[in-house]
């Protein structure tokens, strides 16, 4: 049986969620022609439909750009997003910052209620070491604290 105060029922809530990127490690040091990568994360609140776009996507924001930093990189940014009801599902993805068009590297979904669970009812931050995936395989870690108030 769940826990009490772990109703579904309580998921789901809209408020605000502060997300901070720590460190990458671990990822792909070079895109080809020994470029080192300039690797950056986006990351974008979405309901779980992330590949249909449009209104299945919520707010979306990224870290700067670390240029030649290849596989390990240290940010500390922090970030505040309007969690509406709907959107349950937090998308990391490290990317390549190029001229053209910048490069998907690897990504991971995070489940919010699962943030919302281990935060406990004082709702703290939590810190947590995700894995990003591309194509199936492990491609780095990313380290980040994600805290949501109501």
């Amino acid at each position: 049986p769940p826990r009490p105060g772990l109703s579904r029922c309580k998921m789901g809530k809209a408020g605000k969620l502060d997300v901070q990127v720590i460190t990458l490690s671990g990822a792909a040091e070079s895109a080809g022609c020994m470029d080192k990568t300039d690797p950056f994360i986006k990351i974008t609140l979405h309901d779980g439909d992330f590949d249909n776009g449009g209104n299945h996507r919520g707010e979306s924001v990224q870290t700067t750009v670390k240029n030649n930093a290849g596989g390990s990189a240290t940010w500390n940014e922090k970030f505040s997003l309007n969690k509406p009801e709907n959107m349950d599902v937090l998308r990391f993805q490290l990317l390549d910052s190029d001229t053209l068009s910048d490069d998907t590297l690897g990504c991971m979904d995070l489940d919010l209620d699962k943030i919302i669970e281990e935060g406990g009812p004082a709702q703290n931050a939590v810190a947590k070491s995700l894995e990003l995936v591309l194509g199936g395989k492990p491609v780095g870690k990313l380290t980040v604290s994600i805290k949501i108030t109501a």
